[in-house]
């Protein structure tokens, strides 16, 4: 009898085991259908979503680091050396963002402006941002610049004005003022002789940036196309730049980079919109980073070729300024075209940090610089199933270009040179309070149903597996008894085996 109810068990066991793994099988897409559908519903930019409150004013801490380039040698840069620079900070802000003006249209975007401002942290900086530092004096070469193609006669009078208030190549002021603004009083005179050419006299790095937005845009919201979530339709009320020279070059890619749309592929780059380059770019997948609460990322990073001359990288043709005679080396973009002061092109130029990744002349044209990839790279960390940028690190050197211009005699003796005002590193990393709420809306949830699905999987394989030993069990013990007498009692299978064995008949011999 005990034979008997070992073989009925086993048939339990194989039959239970089967819907069991069966389950589990068929609930892998359909638990995957519903997360999908879950995360699509909590990402879209739609008031009541998950994510649509945190991109209007974002909780994540977002700080804005500045690295002063301090020249230690401006007395021997005049007569024609190279510049020592000794770098000072950080000088650390917390950059508040809160998006205004919100309008939702009829085909699926919506249109906005960002306000930010900055806060000074005392407590992440290396000293109070009163400290002074020398640096390149801008409005004078932005005045510089603008003589270039002016008169001989201009050219003497402006510098006339130079003179008469002492302006020098180099000035040595606190960093606030270099970063968001002075007024200066060189400025301030040329406004009153030649107000049809100046009505400013303000001027810094960021002047004009602190308490305002960078302009309008038009992002789609994720309704009608999950997959263009976040992406940029339109910037200032146009698909295209008015800066370059052709048309790739003044094209708008993908999102402001804060955000992603969801289920990241790693395969493909991921192109972004930056104003304060005034060019899209991409980041280009490098591996998997985490967090400090343990939420898995995958990191995008800035590659060489964004930034190569067009020789290396035919594409980047049309970021020439003004055309590609005029064509930088690799690793620096000439911003001139999209940086004014009052009507004058002010010759900013961009690269990496320490020229990370740039062409050698221009780190060999100064001295004490020392580029590094875990330091001056530019890096977006981004969660694979929302599409969240849960970690940033966005690093940028703002050079000015200086060489002699003729009657000016601030910079007759000067070697050419991209000179190094400072570098940012604007950055954030999710904090403890939005981390949890992923958690507990998201990857909870996410992790049990994958969970239930392996466990269903697992008991079933287990339970089959047990089924089939009892079975083979039962079998080779009948075969040995058969062997030994052939009046053994045979085990007649109950209704319960009988209609099993009709169920199974490939297991019931």
């Amino acid at each position: 009898m005990g034979v008997c109810s070992n073989y009925r068990a086993g048939i339990i066991l194989v039959v239970v085991g089967a819907v069991f793994l069966v389950l589990g099988v068929v609930f892998i897409p359909v638990g995957n259908v519903l997360i999908h559908e879950q995360i699509k519903k909590n990402v879209l930019l739609k008031n009541g979503t998950m994510a649509y409150d945190e991109w209007v004013e974002p909780t994540v801490p977002v700080y804005m680091q500045f690295y002063m380039f301090h020249v230690g040698n401006p007395h021997e840069v005049l007569n024609g050396s190279k510049p020592y620079l000794i770098q000072k900070g950080p000088y650390t802000y917390r950059e508040v963002r809160k998006k205004f003006d919100i309008e939702h249209n009829d085909n699926g975007t919506v249109t906005y402006k960002q306000n930010k401002t900055y806060h000074f942290l005392k407590n992440m900086s290396v000293t109070w941002d009163n400290e002074t530092v020398t640096t390149l004096n801008i409005p004078l070469l932005a005045l510089v610049e603008s003589l270039k193609l002016e008169s001989k006669g201009v050219t003497k009078a402006v510098s006339l004005i130079l003179e008469l208030f002492g302006e020098e190549l180099f000035i040595t002021r606190p960093v606030v003022d270099i970063v968001f603004g002075y007024h200066d009083a060189a400025l301030g005179a040329a406004k009153l002789l030649l107000p049809d050419w100046f009505y400013s006299d303000y001027v810094g790095v960021f002047a004009g940036k602190n308490h305002t937005d960078d302009g309008v845009y038009t992002v789609f919201t994720g309704e009608t196309d999950i997959q263009i979530l976040g992406e940029i339709d339109k910037y200032n009320g146009s698909s295209y730049l008015p800066f370059w020279g052709d048309k790739y070059a003044n094209m708008i890619n993908g999102t402001d980079g804060t955000i992603s749309p969801p289920f990241v592929n790693t395969t493909v780059h991921k192109p972004m919109f930056s104003s304060d380059i005034c060019r899209s770019i991409y980041g280009v997948y490098q591996g998997e980073v985490y967090t400090k609460q343990g939420i898995k990322l995958y990191r995008f990073t800035g590659p060489k070729e964004e930034l190569a001359s067009f020789h290396e990288n035919p594409d980047n043709a049309g970021f020439c300024y003004p055309n590609t005679s005029n064509c930088l080396g690799s690793g620096l973009l000439n911003l001139a075209n999209c940086t004014l002061f009052d009507f004058f092109h002010v010759p900013v130029v961009v690269s990496f940090p320490h020229f990370y990744l740039a062409d050698k002349k221009y780190l060999d044209a100064v001295l004490n610089l020392h580029p590094n990839a875990e330091e001056h790279r530019t890096d977006i960390d981004i969660e694979p199933y929302t599409g969240q940028v849960l970690m940033v690190f966005k690093r940028l050197q703002i050079n000015l270009y200086v060489e002699p211009v003729n009657y000016i005699s601030q910079t007759k003796n000067v070697t050419p040179v991209y000179f190094p005002i400072l570098w940012l590193n604007e950055s954030a990393s999710v904090d403890d309070a939005t981390a949890q709420k992923l958690q507990t809306m998201l990857f909870k949830p996410l992790l049990l149903v994958q969970a239930g699905q392996y466990v269903s999987i697992g008991v079933g394989g287990l339970l089959l597996l047990m089924g089939i030993i009892v079975i083979c069990v039962r079998k080779k013990r009948r075969a040995g008894q058969l062997s030994i007498s052939s009046d053994a009692p045979e085990c007649q299978p109950t209704n319960d085996e009988d209609q099993t064995s009709r169920l199974l008949p490939a297991i019931n011999d």
